[in-house]
């Protein structure tokens, strides 16, 4: 007599229910995506006598400009800065969707024809300048209220929450004084601090 092979259907079943996962096992659900940052932060800095500050009335959440003030007491006829920024979380950027330039001239008189106001993105440096010509224009009187240039940055969409590096390049900022007889001298720029939230 020849045994049979077959395997009972109960048994089968017990197996492949055990094998189902049932029972409380893991869900398989995928993950969250990450959260994406929608606004760029900046915090003023709190000292030095050339500053990047937030203007309150350009900005935005996603569009940050920064003006550019000078010490009281102080006065010039152009300015010329670089910055650093983390290109892989925002974007140099006009000021103005209207702009030639990628610095906007504050209270310097730039004259009528070709103005020497110029910007220039070099990987994530950022290097511009607004100058008056000759002497005929007076010089500009510096102070928290005059803006002497700004500029803006816009953040990147997709990307996480988190501090964005943000700097000014030392030595290479540059103040255009009252006269001709007086030689450029250099000067330091503070910024403040960009997160992304």
């Amino acid at each position: 007599m020849k045994t049979s092979k077959l395997i009972p259907i109960t048994t089968l079943l017990g197996v492949l229910s055990a094998c189902s996962g049932g029972g409380g096992g893991a869900d398989n659900k995928p993950p969250p995506p990450p959260p994406t940052a929608s606004s760029l932060i900046y915090t003023n800095p709190t000292s030095g006598a050339y500053q990047l500050v937030r203007d309150t009335t350009k900005s935005t959440a996603t569009h940050l400009v920064l003006d550019l003030v000078g010490p009281s007491g102080t006065s010039g006829r152009g300015v010329g800065f670089y910055l650093n920024a983390d290109t892989s979380r925002v974007t140099w950027t006009k000021v103005d969707s209207t702009d030639a330039e990628l610095v906007q001239n504050g209270a310097f008189v730039l004259g009528s024809g070709v103005q020497a106001l110029t910007a220039k993105v070099s990987g994530n440096e950022l290097q511009a300048g607004a100058y008056q010509k000759g002497t005929t224009a007076p010089a500009v009187a510096f102070g928290s209220s005059v803006v002497l240039a700004r500029i803006a940055l816009d953040l990147k969409s997709g990307i996480t929450p988190g501090t964005v590096t943000f700097s000014a390049v030392t030595n290479k900022a540059m103040l255009l004084p009252d006269t001709d007889a007086a030689a450029p001298g250099n000067i330091s720029v503070t910024v403040g601090s960009i997160a992304a939230q």
